[in-house]
């Protein structure tokens, strides 16, 4: 499986959990709603984020963020000491953080 680094997360308002991903000349995430999982590509933000977004809890979209990634393009969703963290608290840092270490071990 491929390392797939989280760039940058943001909790916005409007748009709820935002993933960005280093994407290194990768090709955009355009066609993961394909997938029918809720989950879509932003092209003017290049990132990821949830057709209904307050359909999830930060934690539960981004488990499914990784989930699909795995299944969809064999790669392996992971936060860095790069890792931008916007809008969100220490409490919800540490949730998504514990979260993401659990679902690799799967």
């Amino acid at each position: 499986m491929k390392p797939l680094d989280i760039a940058k997360l943001v909790i916005d308002p409007a748009d709820g959990l935002l993933v960005y991903l280093h994407m290194d000349g990768k090709p955009s995430y355009e066609y993961i709603y394909r997938e029918a999982n809720g989950l879509r590509w932003n092209n003017e933000k290049q990132a990821l984020h949830a057709h209904e977004p307050s359909r999830w809890k930060p934690e539960e979209l981004l488990s499914q963020m990784a989930s699909t990634l795995r299944y969809y393009s064999d790669e392996e969703l992971r936060f860095t000491k790069e890792t931008d963290w916007q809008g969100v608290s220490p409490e919800l840092r540490a949730c998504l953080l514990s979260m993401l270490a659990r679902n690799q071990s799967l």
